[in-house]
């Protein structure tokens, strides 16, 4: 009888980390889109942007993002890369908000602006990678938002 307790117990304990590894997979089906901009910081040489990300969870159970690495495209061109190491824990059928800060650096920002001014448009896309941790090592899966033509 004490044999069969202590086996029901370890069956139990091995079942945890699988649920943990589920809630983790499960970031894979949130949707991400941008929720806007907002100006951190001008200097003369760059501009810091806080990217305004909006992570929606459609899972059926809390989702946990560890971190995003990422690129910033204007109309085809990269611009920035960036990151946001902050955990985030999005309850089921919520969304939460993600706010990686991004330096522009004049120099670089160039032939984008010029695109944007010359088609009286603009796209922007984030092509990147979602992380998420584990006891037996890091997982990831790619994301890409894209901001529809502004006029």
């Amino acid at each position: 009888m004490r044999i069969k307790k202590i086996l029901i117990l370890m069956l139990l304990a091995g079942m945890l980390p699988g649920c943990f590894i589920w809630q983790r997979v499960a970031l894979k089906n949130c949707e991400y889109r941008f929720a806007g901009t907002k100006i951190a910081e001008i200097a003369l040489s760059y501009i810091r942007l806080e990217l305004i990300i909006d992570v929606t969870n459609p899972n059926s159970i809390e989702v946990v993002l560890d971190r995003i690495a990422f690129d910033l495209f204007v109309n085809d061109e990269k611009i920035a890369k960036g990151s946001h190491n902050a955990q985030l824990r999005i309850p089921s059928g919520e969304s939460a908000k993600v706010r990686p800060v991004v330096t522009l650096h004049y120099s670089e920002i160039g032939t984008a602006l010029l695109s944007a001014i010359k088609n009286m448009s603009a796209t922007y896309r984030v092509v990147g990678t979602v992380y998420f941790d584990t006891g037996v090592g890091s997982f990831s899966f790619p994301v890409t938002i894209v901001e529809g033509e502004t006029k």
